[in-house]
């Protein structure tokens, strides 16, 4: 390129000589060349240009969702506060998006219905979480909320419940993984620098919660799901079963975050069919991109099943 340039400077100079009192052919010629180049050098820079501004357009990360904590019996805990933490909570799941823009989502407490994420929007297009959590117990409220933004990032629609209970699933190992995260985040960025104590806590809430899980004694993943498969699917939201795949399904999230965004392609299907797990497996697979399908196929692996390529 610098040759390049010194060259056309040369032409340029040679072109700019004193003429002589005869007009040269040469010298005509070698203008004329010099303003195609001249143009084409301007029509590369305008391309360059354009090129540029596009690719700033595709690497802008997505926007942070709105959150709004509503005033309610939260306790001793502050509205301020509670949003800093629903922020850091949800940091966490999100940063691994950065193609998705989520809509505003709106933070409530609710002792009888929370902690869950109403169907639908509300009236300025939130997403509506209810928590059911108060005072100052952060660990509490980021793995709740973690939960609820979970269920939101797998698209939660009112549809048949056969395989609820893998989006809660899923949503479980969400908070597990926030927490994780949140406990070495807060050591150097907490939302405030006097809560880095608060780092430890959440871990030792998610030790706790693994320490309480159910234990397969002895089985696979698979010959656990066979035996309680028909329960699963009759009660989506059972909690202590659910946690049990939650804490199988956590290390592939762990060796690879990129995989959360598999739950993008979730609940895309007809919302009035019943599909069997396999199918339920099988049309994820053929929903998600070329690089996050063979985490679906380790997933069914998992459950000693298997997905079509």
């Amino acid at each position: 390129m610098i040759l390049r340039k010194f060259g056309l400077c040369l032409l340029v100079m040679a072109i700019a000589a004193p003429a002589t009192s005869h007009a040269d052919p040469e010298t005509e010629l070698l203008k004329m060349r010099v303003a195609q180049l001249e143009a084409e050098v301007k029509l590369l820079k305008e391309r360059l240009a354009k090129l540029e501004g596009e690719k700033k357009v595709v690497a802008a990360p997505a926007k942070t969702p709105k959150f709004v904590v509503i005033p309610g019996d939260w306790g001793g805990a502050g509205p301020d506060d509670i949003l800093a933490v629903c922020r850091s909570a949800a940091q966490e799941l999100t940063v691994l998006f950065p193609d998705r823009e989520l809509e505003p989502i709106s933070i409530k407490y609710d002792a009888k219905q929370g902690p869950m994420v109403i169907y639908g929007k509300g009236a300025d297009g939130e997403r509506r979480v209810l928590l059911n959590t108060k005072d100052t117990y952060w660990s509490q409220y980021s793995y709740q909320f973690a939960h609820e933004v979970c269920h939101i990032l797998c698209n939660y629609r009112d549809s048949n419940r056969a395989n609820l209970w893998f989006e809660e699933t899923l949503c479980e190992t969400a908070s597990l993984f926030v927490l994780r995260k949140m406990s070495e985040t807060w050591k150097t960025k907490p939302p405030y620098a006097n809560w880095k104590s608060y780092a430890q806590k959440h871990n030792d809430y998610a030790e706790d919660r693994l320490k309480k899980t159910e234990k397969l004694e002895g089985l696979t993943l698979a010959q656990w799901f066979q035996r309680n498969e028909a329960e699963l699917r009759k009660t989506g939201t059972n909690r202590q079963k659910n946690e049990v795949v939650a804490v199988a399904l956590l290390p592939l999230f762990e060796k690879n975050p990129k995989n959360w965004q598999a739950v993008s392609y979730l609940n895309q299907w007809d919302p009035k069919k019943e599909l069997t797990f396999n199918e339920y497996l099988q049309d994820w697979h053929e929903r998600v991109p070329k690089d996050l399908k063979p985490f679906v196929a380790e997933v069914a692996t998992l459950f000693d099943l298997k997905v079509k390529e």
